[in-house]
């Protein structure tokens, strides 16, 4: 690597960090991911027998949560645009210098970095609808009675063996205090001889009440800190929840890419399609050609 492309490649890195760690690693087996999760409200669960005992819920340590694109171009601290009346400040901060604002990267006060995001080359980035491929499904799903939509993320991801897989984590439904109608994870890795992909959900459907139990007898797992929102800081002032219902969804399925897959369950279903995806190269200049000279660096 010629010393202008490994500073061009360090110029990238501060504002695209995700996708030069991307280009530094195997661009193989990367994946288009698109998953809907659903429930059936129509469905008769009083039928069913859902024993608390053969439960089996928690979070993976591997966990990723699907990043918006708005995340990645807000302001930590947005304070810096509200207006200051020029008659509140004293003489002395009226003769103290503007603050300099320098970029690029653009300014954003706080400890968050702030980086640009790359739809092309960012793993677990929700992807635009553009991207989509449900849409006339969900579309069915959302105009039925019997179906409620409670997840939809499209994203890509490089996959790897099981051991070494990251899930995505599902929170969707209703909010109850922080806690969702639906939470747990979905993790897509390769087969040890790398020729098929699998998907494996743990996800469980809460049912809330208002009035406590007399015996705790269902119970949910810890949210890992990356999934607890603001919401559940105001728990003391909000009304309280309980659960007295959880429902497992815990399946494996073997996939074949640009096919619709579809999973069943009493409670719940969720759809799958997998595409291979070429990670595309960086978009580097053009290096000078020999014999030019190399533009001359301004003091």
């Amino acid at each position: 690597m010629t010393l202008y492309r490994h500073l061009t490649l360090l110029c990238l890195s501060a504002l695209f960090p995700g996708a030069v760690l991307a280009q530094a690693g195997n661009a193989e087996n990367w994946f288009q991911i698109e998953v809907t999760v659903f429930t059936w409200d129509s469905s008769n669960l009083e039928q069913e027998l859902w024993q608390p005992g053969k439960l089996s819920l928690g979070f993976p340590e591997r966990l990723r949560r699907l990043r918006q694109v708005s995340e990645s171009l807000q302001l930590s601290d947005w304070s810096i645009f509200e207006p200051v009346l020029v008659n509140a400040l004293t003489p002395e901060e009226l003769q103290e210098p503007a603050p300099v604002v320098v970029g690029p990267p653009p300014f954003a006060p706080g400890t968050d970095v702030f980086q640009l995001p790359d739809l092309e080359r960012t793993a677990f980035l929700q992807l635009p609808p553009e991207n989509h491929d449900f849409i006339g499904t969900n579309r069915a799903l959302t105009q039925s009675a019997e179906h409620r939509i409670v997840f939809h993320g499209v994203w890509r991801q490089a996959l790897t063996r099981r051991n070494a897989a990251t899930a995505v984590a599902v929170m969707g439904g209703r909010d109850f205090n922080g806690r969702r109608e639906v939470e747990g994870s979905i993790t897509f890795y390769l087969t040890s001889s790398g020729d098929r992909a699998i998907v494996e959900s743990n996800l469980w459907l809460n049912h809330f009440s208002t009035q406590a139990p007399a015996e705790q007898v269902w119970e949910l797992p810890v949210l890992p800190d990356i999934l607890v929102s603001a919401s559940s800081e105001e728990e003391d002032t909000a009304l309280r929840y309980y659960v007295d219902r959880i429902i497992q969804f815990q399946q494996s399925r073997d996939l074949r890419s640009r096919e619709f897959h579809y999973l069943d369950h009493p409670a719940m279903g969720m759809l799958v399609q997998i595409t291979p995806y070429t990670l595309p190269p960086l978009p580097l200049p053009p290096l000078p050609q020999a014999g030019s000279a190399a533009p001359a660096t301004p003091l």
